[in-house]
Parts: structure tokens; C-alpha cells; sequence
């Protein structure tokens, strides 16, 4: 369940809600989330506002808060406030309504891993999990955002990063605005 953070002022619709998360993305910050967002519908609530920053994590757990933002019955806002990086990037892609910070980035990545003290055949194994897990990422990117054939072959070999301004326009963010929790809104940690 989400726990309560900071208060002030007039409170937001009962309706709404706002929370933050500064996270790596693996299973117990996906539980928490799953959680978070479970209590806040049985709350009745129909809009979360989610303030969401996270330099990555494990793929399979991206790819998972990814379907389950998607899959949600109520709004879901996503701001990033600073910076959304490698599988973040990934997650935050499915919230429909996805805000960015003006001065907040994005990064995308291939899939790393670390083959030290590997066997042949394990590196065989790494190989073939990473070569998954790129055409699964690579498919969700193509599916929601826009960039030339150069764009999409740097990212094949380097890191890219992409200014509020940049996200808006390939169309991974939908708008530059800020995360605002009106005054005296209890905001809560995820």
C-alpha cells in the first residue's frame, strides 16, 4: 500500500491521487506499485498522478509494469521530473498520458549483461536472453515512438538520450508540464 509523504493546502479531488517513486525497477518496487495502485482503485479512485524516476532495472520487471500501466481500468498520469532511463523508459511508455519536466531526460539502451566467469555455452545462453529481450523492448519503442532510420541504428550500437523537447517530438513523452500535486494534496510514496 502506498504510505503517506508530504501535505499542504487545499486538497485534490477525492477522485485523485499523487504519489512519487524514485526507484531501480525489480520485483519488490513492481509489488509495491501493483499495490499501491490496487489500494488507490478499491479507494475509488479514478486518476493517479504518478511523479516516476528511475535510471532502470531488470527487464522482465519494465516489460511488466509496461503491460500492467497499459491494462489499467482507471487514468493514469505519468510525469518524469528529472530522468527516465533504460527499462524506466520502457514502463513509462504505458501510461497514456506521459508528462516530462522541461529540463528532465530520457535514455534508451540495448540490453547489458555481464559475461565474466561465463562458460561458452552460458555465454551462448546470455546471447540468445539478451537478443529477447531487445526485440521485445525495440517492438514496445517502434510501437509508441517516432525517429529516422539514423536514430534507430545509433541505438543499436549507443546510448540515446532525448531532452523534454526531443521526447515530445519522436512522441515518447505526449507533453511537457510538471508534476503539480495541488496544495494541501497528501502526496504518497510509492
Amino acid at each position: 500500500m502506498m504510505t503517506m509523504g508530504s501535505t499542504a493546502g487545499t486538497p485534490a479531488p477525492t477522485n485523485e491521487v499523487y504519489a512519487v517513486l524514485a526507484a531501480y525497477i525489480d520485483q519488490p518496487a513492481v509489488q509495491r506499485i501493483f499495490q499501491g495502485v490496487t489500494g488507490a482503485m478499491i479507494a475509488g479512485v479514478t486518476h493517479i498522478h504518478l511523479l516516476f524516476q528511475s535510471f532502470g532495472g531488470a527487464v522482465g520487471d519494465g516489460v511488466c509494469l509496461y503491460n500492467f500501466f497499459r491494462s489499467l481500468p482507471i487514468r493514469l498520469t505519468l510525469y518524469n521530473a528529472g530522468s527516465v532511463a533504460s527499462i524506466g523508459v520502457i514502463a513509462y511508455l504505458g501510461a497514456k498520458e506521459r508528462k516530462v519536466s522541461t529540463h528532465a531526460t530520457f535514455m534508451v539502451h540495448r540490453t547489458q549483461a555481464s559475461p565474466q566467469h561465463a562458460t561458452a555455452e552460458r555465454l551462448q545462453a546470455i546471447a540468445h536472453s539478451l537478443t529477447l529481450d531487445d526485440e521485445r523492448t525495440e517492438a514496445i519503442l517502434r510501437q509508441h515512438i517516432t525517429m529516422g532510420d539514423d536514430k534507430w541504428a545509433a541505438h543499436k550500437v549507443s546510448d540515446l538520450w532525448f531532452s523534454a523537447q526531443d521526447a515530445v517530438d519522436c512522441k515518447l513523452a505526449t507533453v511537457v508540464g510538471e508534476f503539480a500535486p495541488p496544495i494541501g494534496t497528501k502526496v504518497f510514496n510509492v
